[in-house]
């Protein structure tokens, strides 16, 4: 079972980065999402790949939390990095999933992914709009 759509979907959703309401934010913001951009190059559908998506993706997270978001866009951050936390459990899931080489619990684990990977999706389209004012 190829599950490369969902990643490459957070890979996307992620590297699109912030606009430019806030610069310094926004540079910083772009800065800290590079683990992910730099995964869109590479993408495959074996375990030891969806684990290191994990590992990028939670490094990602910790990159934003180290970020101070204008006072406006807190919430929007927060819920993001939410998200990012979701989507390294699921992409671990599917990790495991793919391991497993249970075709249930891949399926599971990938629409598990595809849920949570939307949510980020919605949190960064937020953050934007929240720093782009």
């Amino acid at each position: 079972m190829k599950l490369t759509s969902p990643v490459a979907l957070l890979v996307l959703l992620v590297v699109a980065g912030c606009g430019g309401g806030n610069d310094s934010f926004t540079d910083d913001y772009n800065e800290a999402v590079k683990p992910l951009a730099e995964l869109q190059r590479s993408v495959g559908s074996s375990a030891g790949e969806f684990d290191r998506l994990a590992d990028r993706t939670k490094k990602t997270h910790d990159n934003l939390a180290d970020l101070d978001p204008p006072d406006d866009a807190q919430d929007e951050m927060d819920k993001l990095l939410t998200g990012l936390e979701g989507v390294t459990r699921d992409l671990s899931a599917v990790a495991d999933a793919v391991r497993a080489k249970d075709p249930a619990q891949q399926a599971d684990a990938a629409k598990q992914l595809v849920q949570s990977s939307t949510k980020v999706q919605q949190a960064e389209t937020a953050l934007q709009q929240a720093v782009d004012g």
